[in-house]
């Protein structure tokens, strides 16, 4: 890697499919107004040939533009277009995703899906909130609390919070004895949020949210592990055991 960019910042844009050698010469570019390859190559210590590579490379993504073409100088595009890029990823991914999931179906009205590790399940998150209807109520059996929040991170949490207030979906939480304080403070500061205590309940690594024809289970473990289950009769039957531990339960 090049001694000439942070190596967090080579990461990051790595996930946007830059290589070391082309982030480098994009976070060079932006350090500056324009620059040739030769500039480039004598600034970074680099083979003037890779240079060319990552600036043909960043050009395919619009990442660089060429403001000379003569002398084939060459300035780097707005850090905005890493947002473009990343929508445009994420479009495709959504819709890879629905052909996927048509190749997983089970039987009639059933999906069955398994994720793996806390970005999976951050970004499993995202999708199901982002399909509930609105005016529903989700249910949640509470079985882990400090690990949930550790898994879904305080960006994805936040994201979650806002798109849930924005489509008046309310949460109806079970939770253990051990989890009354954290649970009375987040009822209180939280909105469409009613949460109750089940003496005997002991905590355990498992959540479950009971969703209009889904069932999610996540066990906050090392990986997380998240088990979906797209089925309104099971999503049914959980929602009846729910409401048979919510008769039993005490408010928070």
């Amino acid at each position: 890697m090049s001694n000439f960019i942070d190596p967090n910042i080579a990461l990051q844009l790595s996930h946007f499919g830059l290589n070391d050698k082309e982030s480098s010469v994009y976070v060079h570019l932006l350090s500056r107004d324009e620059a040739s390859a030769i500039e480039i190559s004598r600034a970074l210590q680099m083979h003037r040939q890779f240079v060319y590579n990552a600036l043909a490379a960043l050009d395919d993504k619009g990442l660089v533009l060429r403001v000379q073409e003569k002398h084939s100088k060459w300035k780097a595009a707005a850090p905005r277009a890493l947002v473009a890029m990343a929508e445009v990823q994420q479009l495709r991914a959504a819709k890879l995703s629905e052909e996927l999931r048509a190749l997983m179906k089970i039987g009639a009205g059933q999906e069955f899906e398994v994720s793996e590790g806390n970005a999976a399940f951050r970004a499993h998150s995202l999708e199901l909130m982002r399909k509930t209807p609105p005016n529903t109520t989700t249910l949640l059996f509470c079985g882990e609390w400090d690990k949930y929040f550790e898994h879904i991170g305080e960006q994805t949490h936040a994201e979650n919070e806002r798109v849930r207030i924005m489509k008046n979906i309310s949460y109806r939480m079970v939770g253990p004895a051990s989890f009354s304080k954290a649970m009375s403070e987040a009822a209180q500061s939280r909105s469409l949020l009613e949460c109750r205590i089940l003496p005997g309940l002991e905590a355990n690594l498992v959540n479950t949210l009971v969703y209009e024809d889904t069932v999610d289970f996540e066990i906050h473990g090392e990986p997380h592990i998240g088990l979906s289950i797209k089925n309104k009769l099971v999503a049914d039957g959980q929602r009846r055991v729910f409401e048979t531990l919510w008769n039993l339960a005490t408010p928070a």
